[in-house]
């Protein structure tokens, strides 16, 4: 992975990576403000659930990269306690104040929370995955911190209103839509392709694998033991 400082640092201060920053935060905030607000939550409990799904997973992130260094020398910190990306707190209250009160009056459409989860992790794993390639962490590390990014937010939300997490789910593609594009972007890094058009495409790359697997019912395998233990369980009875 060649690409210069120069050109990741441009990218990451150009206008369009804004808007992919806050995009993903506002429908983060969407699905987690959902989801709480159909378990009959109240206004705090709404805004705390859609503020926690929309930061939860670059928290994570950055807690785990709290050792290593910026290429400016500083230390990682979670991003949106200081400087500007402090807006990206505000962003996921407001956003989840305001469905709250939407919510109060129009019901969302159906499969609100998974399109609106299905975009958040797409942004949200690329953000991780650009992230931990700036501070020059290895291409292994690139992904996993793509992929924690991206369903940490989720995870913590359904643990919230007390639902099984979509990527424990038996056979659900969750986490491997967010792996595909993660591990597409640390490929084109090796193979020095432009950094703005892999970073948009392979986000493009997990949305529509998320999205495709939910409306085309794609399934991974899941485990199926070689004896039914609990049939035979059910016969001695």
């Amino acid at each position: 992975m060649a690409h210069s400082l120069q050109e990741v640092q441009s990218f990451d201060e150009h206008l369009l990576f804004y808007l992919c920053c806050t995009f993903g935060t506002v429908v983060g905030a969407i699905a987690g403000a959902s989801a709480s607000s159909r378990v009959r939550m109240d206004m705090f409990g709404i805004i705390a659930c859609g503020t926690i799904a929309s930061l939860g997973g670059g928290t994570v992130r950055d807690l785990l990269l709290s050792g290593h260094m910026r290429p400016n020398g500083e230390p990682v910190s979670v991003f949106w306690m200081s400087g500007v990306d402090v807006d990206f707190f505000y962003q996921a209250i407001l956003t989840s104040l305001a469905v709250f009160f939407i919510t109060r009056f129009i019901k969302p459409p159906v499969g609100t929370i998974r399109v609106a989860d299905a975009f958040a992790m797409a942004f949200f794993t690329l953000l991780g995955t650009a992230k931990a390639y700036w501070i020059g962490c290895d291409p292994a590390i690139c992904i996993a911190m793509g992929v924690c990014t991206g369903v940490a937010g989720g995870i913590l939300r359904d643990v919230l209103t007390g639902n099984v997490p979509y990527v424990f789910r038996p056979g659900e593609i969750y986490a491997t839509a967010s792996f595909a594009g993660s591990a597409l972007f640390v490929g084109m890094m090796y193979w020095e392709l432009p950094y703005g058009i892999s970073y948009i495409l392979c986000t493009l790359v997990v949305f529509a694998v998320r999205m495709a697997a939910v409306y085309h019912n794609w399934r991974l395998p899941s485990y199926r033991p070689l004896i039914d233990t609990v049939s035979h369980q059910d016969d001695k009875e």
